[in-house]
């Protein structure tokens, strides 16, 4: 989950609003126009101009959904916080007071999704936007017997003092931390206001996932959420979420939508068929690969931050770093694979690096070399019989040195 918190970077000053969302499906070309209503049959309509003929795509079949929109720049008194939860969703915004007494409850407000209502146990990380970095605070081990960890304003260090900390309540002055042994019948614990803290990490159970078709949303501040389309119509987007319940969406607020769960699977959430090989360009006689410190990384660029290419975040795909292997077994299961290469934002420029892709060891593509200036490349090839996929990533210029690659939104079709 860390690569999620360094989204926080994310503050590029806003650009002109675009004409219309373009639409691009894995079957047909892109369509450009405005999404006039999703029908019983779960089509979006669009109306494209100069023409009198209505463009439907399924959305089981649209690979994004682009808005045209660039990012905008959070400001820490509005959005303070940065808020994950169970499900992986990312939040920006502000902490309001708890709902009616209800302690396992509290309001959160964010200017582009407005006021939610949000159940304490579905909280996997909050912290301070002023106060820490994203990604610095650490995950609680997996075997720990407490609720959570909180974390002083000042240092790394977690409260060690108080390894009993339950999450108790969370407020627009603060939070709650309870222990037993030291605060006993005082079940409200104690209070610790915003300005103290770095943030507080808590031990959830991760999300039982739905096999629905999910709509991700990547919003302009950086927010990204889940949740089934319901309605789109009239410049406005209704969202089912799992934990949050319905959400309206302003369109004006999209960058770009893409689906889970379609007539297509995401490589990032596949098995690999054997262990990843992924070793550095100098190979030392003591290597041993499970020391290497750039193992891929699922939905998120090497460095932790989201993936991006030429300015352009995308919510899934596979972030690795010169020289790498990953292999799928696929069981000619797939027709085709859809997706984009290129190098990471993240990269410095002496990044160059080639893409090649295997079917049962025979090569259908290959990107030529690319750095952090060159254009991304579309991939769209045929899997037909197909049983063994291999995406390598192979160093060019410099050694392996500032080498991150992405494969930005890779998916294989049905």
């Amino acid at each position: 989950m860390k690569h999620l918190f360094a989204l926080a970077a994310f503050t590029i000053l806003a650009a002109p609003l675009a004409a219309a969302p373009k639409v691009t499906s894995i079957f047909k070309p892109g369509a450009e126009g405005e999404i006039v209503k999703l029908d019983q049959q779960g089509r979006l309509e669009l109306k494209v101009a100069g023409s009198d003929v209505a463009e439907r795509v399924p959305l089981d079949e649209i690979e994004e959904i682009s808005m045209g929109l660039s990012a905008v720049e959070r400001k820490p008194d509005e959005t303070p916080l940065r808020l994950v939860l169970t499900n992986g969703d990312l939040l920006f915004g502000a902490p309001l007071d708890d709902p009616g007494g209800a302690d396992d409850l509290f309001k959160f407000t964010s200017p582009r999704l407005g006021e939610l209502t949000v159940g304490i146990e579905h909280v996997r990380r909050i912290e301070s936007v002023r106060n820490v970095k994203p990604g610095v605070l650490a995950e609680l081990d997996a075997n720990a017997k407490y609720d959570c960890a909180y974390f002083a304003a000042e240092g790394d260090k977690r409260e060690e003092s108080d390894p009993r900390a339950e999450l108790v309540r969370i407020g627009k002055d603060g939070i709650n931390i309870y222990n037993d042994l030291i605060n006993g019948e005082k079940y409200e614990g104690d209070k610790y206001p915003w300005s103290r803290l770095r943030g507080v990490v808590c031990k959830r159970e991760a999300f039982a996932a739905s096999n629905e078709l999910t709509g991700i949303f990547t919003l302009r501040d950086g927010t990204i959420l889940r949740g089934k389309v319901k309605a789109w119509g009239g410049g406005e987007i209704v969202v089912v979420h799992p934990l949050l319940k319905e959400i309206k969406l302003s369109e004006r607020n999209v960058m770009t939508v893409t689906f889970k769960n379609g007539r297509y699977v995401y490589l990032s959430d596949m098995e690999f068929g054997k262990t990843p090989e992924e070793r550095p360009y100098y190979l030392p006689a003591d290597f041993k690969p499970e020391d290497h410190l750039f193992k891929v990384k699922r939905d998120s660029a090497q460095g932790g931050s989201p993936i991006s290419i030429r300015g352009k975040v995308y919510a899934k795909g596979l972030g690795v770093h010169a020289i790498s292997k990953l292999t799928f077994n696929l069981r000619k299961g797939y027709s085709k694979l859809v997706g984009i290469a290129g190098v990471d934002d993240s990269a410095g420029d002496l990044a160059s690096v080639e893409f090649k892709i295997y079917g049962d060891g025979k090569l259908l593509y290959e990107s030529g070399v690319l750095r952090r200036s060159s254009s991304e490349k579309a991939i769209d090839i045929s899997l037909v019989n197909v049983e063994e996929l291999v995406l390598e990533v192979t160093a060019a210029d410099n050694a392996d040195v500032q080498d991150r690659a992405n494969w930005a939104n890779i998916k294989v079709v049905r």
